[in-house]
């Protein structure tokens, strides 16, 4: 009975396995980077597309803070060459304690080799600090 047991065990797991080795690039799991600033929480999950694209890519905001600013997000990526590009923000002008996500996607010629995230709360001079996520690795490159 055991010997049985064990070959179906060993036979479930041979299968999972190659399920997951067969299972197409689009069932990829997502990932997410965020940070928090005074005043602002930015988060942004995706799905890597290869070596120069994200898909399912959603950016959101939070303003975290009382004190009249805007919260914003944006992405910042690193090619092959280290040569960093940031994306433009996106800004949640809707108050205190709200959230406001976007999804989009994103495609860079140059490729993608690292992506992170930024946050900001914004008045009408810009931002005074920012915070910058860990940048995440490419699978891909």
């Amino acid at each position: 009975m055991r010997t049985v047991s064990r070959s179906l065990t060993v036979s479930a797991v041979a299968t999972a396995v190659a399920a997951l080795l067969a299972a197409p690039a689009s069932a990829a799991a997502s990932v997410t980077s965020d940070c928090s600033s005074p005043g602002a929480y930015g988060s942004a999950t995706w799905t890597w597309a290869g070596r120069g694209a994200l898909r399912e890519l959603r950016l959101t905001a939070v303003d975290t803070a009382d004190d009249s600013r805007i919260a914003g997000v944006r992405l910042y990526t690193l090619d092959g060459a280290g040569h960093t590009r940031y994306w433009p923000w996106r800004l949640n002008s809707n108050g205190s304690g709200s959230s406001q996500s976007w999804t989009t996607s994103l495609d860079d010629a140059r490729g993608i080799s690292r992506v992170g995230v930024e946050a900001a709360a914004f008045d009408d001079r810009g931002y005074r600090q920012l915070c910058g996520s860990a940048s995440l690795a490419n699978p891909s490159r």
